[in-house]
């Protein structure tokens, strides 16, 4: 199965680590992901730093820009590290094998930071992680369970929300 979408996300949100899992254990299982992360810096974000930084990598270094999306993902929601901290921040460029200058220029990333938000609000987003493909976006909330099971079958309905602009929500309370 091949699944393409632009994922808005922010580094400190629980949902974006159960949907980055679930992702993970979808590619694990034959999926075939073509998906573009893009930062979304609410205002209560926290992690506007972290964001830049991953455009840094994200424009500069893009073969490893995936590897340090997963280490800082990890940092924050494994370890409980701040993402906005440069220690964090240049632990994970490590991690990637990325050079560290990069990710120590975060600051200068902002303004990219900024029309990737502004680009999603008028897309629709308010909240993360969202999807778009094209038409509405569609904003994913997953518990744990969906890392198990057969991920594949949770993949094509989520694939099959983002091409059918017919759903415009399902909610479980």
């Amino acid at each position: 199965m091949l699944f393409t979408a632009r994922i808005y996300f922010d580094f400190s949100e629980p949902g974006v680590w159960r949907f980055y899992r679930f992702l993970v254990a979808a590619a694990k299982a034959g999926a075939e992901l073509r998906t573009d992360w893009r930062p979304f810096a609410a205002d209560d974000s926290g992690s506007h730093l972290a964001l830049g930084s991953y455009e840094a990598v994200r424009t500069t270094d893009h073969d490893r820009h995936g590897k340090y999306l997963q280490a800082l993902l990890m940092a924050n929601h494994v370890s409980g590290e701040d993402p906005d901290d440069p220690a964090s921040q240049a632990r994970a460029a490590e991690i990637a094998g990325i050079a560290p200058q990069i990710v120590t220029e975060a600051e200068g990333w902002l303004d990219a930071v900024e029309t990737s938000t502004v680009e999603a609000q008028r897309l629709g987003v308010s909240a993360v992680p969202s999807l778009y493909r094209h038409g509405p976006v569609a904003r994913v909330s997953l518990t744990a369970a969906a890392e198990g099971g057969d991920v594949l079958q949770r993949l094509a309905m989520i694939d099959g929300i983002l091409e059918d602009d017919g759903i415009w929500e399902i909610a479980k309370p």
